[in-house]
């Protein structure tokens, strides 16, 4: 699963942790270090004390995506609710382009990388930052044309 095939699984801006461990997996990237980089961005928000990404960890990064470990869902939440395309400064020096950052619990990084079951794994989403414009409105304009038919589906079902 390429990065494309996994952002097509994103469903708004949500992304199944299952799904995430299959590109993982897929990309053999749970074993592979990332020490130089995780250096770099580490160095990058000290120099840039008002970063909008100063409570995240990076964890893995391949072509355009970016994983980062937050300490919680609220961190989480909060990093969702005020992210604007202009916060890809950081990875503009970095590696002269725009990423998707998905964001991670600290346990959902736990539970990932861990043996249990599938089935939570299916059930629990961490949360995608699209590095563009254009993303965004395709994610938004996918989510809603779903919504639509599902709702489509359901008023057109006979009652009882």
């Amino acid at each position: 699963m390429d990065n494309a095939e996994l952002l097509e699984n994103v469903n708004l801006c949500y992304l199944t942790l299952l799904k995430l461990q299959e590109w993982l997996k897929k990309n053999s990237l749970l074993n592979k270090d990332f020490v130089k980089i995780k250096s770099q961005w580490n160095q990058e928000l000290e120099n840039n004390s008002s970063s909008f990404f100063i409570d995240a960890e990076l964890l893995i990064s391949k072509q355009d995506i970016v994983l980062l470990q937050v300490e919680d869902k609220s961190v989480a939440e909060y990093l969702a609710k005020t992210y604007q395309i202009k916060e890809q400064q950081i990875c503009q020096k970095l590696f002269g382009e725009n990423k998707h950052f998905i964001l991670l619990t600290r346990k959902q990084w736990e539970l990932l990388n861990s043996e249990q079951n599938n089935e939570e794994k299916d059930l629990e989403n961490c949360i995608v930052l699209f590095k563009d414009e254009e993303t965004i409105k395709n994610k938004l304009t996918k989510w809603l044309k779903n919504l639509l038919q599902a709702n489509k589906q359901l008023q057109n079902k006979p009652t009882v």
